[in-house]
């Protein structure tokens, strides 16, 4: 049975938005056959054979969830990417630490940022520390222009976490939707997954918005609203 479309929303039921935080506790991290080999990359902690790991793959496939993991048992401090640019403060980023995280790392990977990088990696490197890079592809794909930094990363490990299967993402799904406190069974978790892009970016996108439509609406996640916010996102809404 197809569902229906709901009424529409009046304008004064328009919620207000604010930001929401994921949990992104370790009991929450769901390892499937795309993510267990970086899951176990980042268990081998501290023995990792290099001083850096990579885990590289697309957004919202985990990297940062698996890497708040590690910063939490490692005891990690998390820098910014963009602070790299700033060379000479890289011992300033690192003071006191003996792991560091660098979330997207290669967005706007410029000249500057690649030297704060590599100053990084050998500071890390002398002191036996370590440093759990994320990013949406690995190195070798990075447009690097210092050979040295280069030939560092190359040494390092680094590891893909692919896209999701069927299984993965309607974990994920009922993950995301107990974050926010929604209640959706199997069945309509099993229509929404059938009707999204297989990417946990698009599955994070589906929960959002439908947690805005329930605020807007003043009700729970209904079979005719889930169809609605689908239209609303391009995406079909056939029962076959």
């Amino acid at each position: 049975m197809i569902p229906r479309r709901p009424a529409p929303i009046p304008m004064s039921q328009i919620p207000f938005p604010f930001d929401h935080a994921p949990s992104l506790a370790a009991a929450d991290f769901v390892i499937a056959s795309c993510n267990e080999a970086a899951a176990a990359w980042v268990a081998l902690w501290p023995d990792w054979p290099a001083p850096a790991l990579t885990l590289h793959g697309p957004p919202g496939s985990g990297k940062t969830h698996l890497g708040r993991i590690w910063a939490e048992q490692a005891q990690a401090r998390s820098v910014p990417a963009a602070a790299l640019a700033a060379v000479d403060r890289i011992p300033e980023l690192a003071e006191g630490r003996m792991a560091l995280l660098v979330d997207d790392v290669d967005q706007g990977l410029d000249a500057d940022r690649e030297r704060g990088l590599f100053h990084l990696y050998n500071l890390m490197a002398e002191r036996r520390g370590h440093l759990l890079l994320l990013a949406s592809q690995p190195p070798a794909r990075w447009a690097l222009g210092l050979a040295d930094l280069r030939s560092r990363l190359a040494a390092a490990p680094a590891v893909a976490i692919g896209a999701p299967d069927e299984d993965l993402l309607d974990a994920v799904l009922a993950k995301l939707f107990a974050d926010r406190q929604l209640s959706v069974g199997p069945e309509l978790r099993h229509y929404i997954l059938m009707r999204i892009e297989r990417s946990f970016a698009a599955a994070g996108a589906m929960v959002a918005a439908l947690d805005r439509a329930t605020l807007a609406a003043g009700r729970g996640v209904t079979p005719a609203l889930a169809r609605s916010v689908l239209e609303e996102l391009g995406r079909p809404t056939d029962a076959s």
